[in-house]
């Protein structure tokens, strides 16, 4: 379940987990930002008064330009991680079709969701405690753990099928 093939060491899985990372937020903060620009923009132009809380019509843009970036982010969260496993020489496809990428991409959000989960419920008491830079270092490292052991295994997994490779 948490084995990568092949068997890789902690330093070099960190060295895969940090290729794939910093490619998916360089690939992908222009979309967010974009985003937060378009629903800035449009608050901004139809609330000229400064103090008036926004509308429902400004919460309701901010809604959709969410979903739409991140099903943007999807596609091309699965073109970096085919980049960063070529990068590293493991099993990965030559070429990705659209639905190819956006599986990767699903699987990476969705695993990095349920990993992501249980972290925050655990580190809560702390970042709301009184504590809260210790809380969100300790939720920072073991969100590094849960995307090295949990999210990159089942990245490979898919990579090497769609490479033409057994699981």
């Amino acid at each position: 379940m948490f084995q990568m093939l092949p068997s890789m060491t902690l330093g070099r899985r960190l060295s895969v987990w940090w290729s794939c990372i910093w490619r998916q937020t360089l690939a992908s903060v222009p979309v967010w930002i974009l985003g937060v620009a378009i629903v800035g923009l449009t608050i901004w132009q139809t609330l000229p008064v400064a103090g008036q809380p926004p509308s429902g019509k400004a919460m309701a843009l901010a809604l959709v330009i969410f979903v739409v970036c991140f099903a943007i982010c999807l596609p091309i969260t699965g073109y970096t991680v085919r980049m960063g496993f070529a990068a590293h020489a493991l099993p990965a496809p030559g070429r990705l079709s659209f639905g190819q990428a956006l599986m990767i991409g699903l699987t990476t959000a969705g695993w990095a969701t349920l990993a992501a989960l249980p972290i925050s419920a655990v580190t809560m008491p702390l970042r709301h405690g009184g504590h809260p830079l210790a809380g969100q270092a300790i939720g920072l490292v073991l969100n590094i753990a849960a995307g090295m052991y949990v999210v990159l295994p089942r990245q490979a997994r898919r990579l090497r099928l769609q490479a033409g490779e057994s699981a």
